[in-house]
């Protein structure tokens, strides 16, 4: 048996994916592993359905609205096992994640394990797991955060997530656990989740351009120096030169 997991949701007005998402956690979680549900200050409160109140290994904790990065650390703070996956309410998780990236992590405490999506195209699933260096993400962020899985112990090291940016709150952590708490990045071969693609369902997909560009920004400026220079940082450079809109990621 695996070490336990614990998946971490966290929720604004995300009350219409709730019964989906509901049935998917059930058929995710292991008999070891745990799951909380924090209520980001949904208007109304969320409600669990029976399928969740009734599982003894599922906790809800109803806060009031405080912003995805202070949501995942309180959520986090409330975790009592060693391994943490996230996972959004929109999206769902396929049979064998948490046993493939608990496995994985058993090898390699140190990591940021991140799974493909099933609609990712077929170049990003590639056979075996892959290191990929934090320059990378200057050109372009291939992780989807839904499909995240670390020891809690990088979250502490790392100083658990920014409470104050408006966005980009995954990428400052990735950045920041990889430059100042050691941290690898991999991305496994399988895909292990299923994506909610609909732009006017995503939360972030209404952040204004000029607000999403500036913490971009702000976030890559605070970790070039510790990143150092290499052919990513060349490519992402020539990309700024030649206007070419650098990809999002998840």
């Amino acid at each position: 048996m695996t070490d336990p997991v614990t998946v971490i949701t966290t929720i604004y007005n995300g009350s219409r994916f709730i019964d989906g998402f509901a049935r998917n956690l059930v058929q995710t979680l292991r008999a070891q592993d745990r799951a909380i549900l924090l209520d980001d200050g949904s208007n109304p409160p969320l409600v669990l359905p029976e399928i969740l109140r009734s599982d003894a290994r599922i906790k809800l904790i109803t806060a009031k609205r405080l912003g995805r990065g202070a949501a995942l650390n309180l959520a986090i703070a409330n975790c009592k096992t060693g391994l943490i996956a996230i996972q959004d309410i929109d999206d769902l998780s396929l049979p064998g994640r948490l046993a493939a990236q608990a496995d994985f992590l058993a090898a390699r405490p140190d990591a940021l394990s991140f799974t493909p999506a099933q609609s990712d195209r077929p170049v990003i699933c590639r056979k075996g797991s892959r290191k990929i260096a934090p320059s990378r993400l200057y050109v372009s962020n291939p992780f989807h955060h839904s499909s995240l899985a670390f020891h809690r112990e990088i979250w502490v090291r790392a100083g658990g997530y920014d409470t104050n940016l408006p966005c980009c709150i995954d990428l400052d952590f990735y950045l920041r656990a990889a430059c100042r708490a050691g941290a690898s990045l991999w991305q496994l071969g399988t895909p292990f989740m299923t994506r909610n693609l609909d732009p006017a369902e995503r939360f972030y997909a209404a952040i204004p351009s000029d607000i999403y560009r500036a913490t971009l920004q702000t976030v890559l400026d605070r970790y070039r120096a510790d990143v150092g220079f290499s052919h990513w940082m060349i490519l992402a450079m020539m990309r700024t030169k030649l206007g070419i809109a650098r990809g999002t990621g998840g």
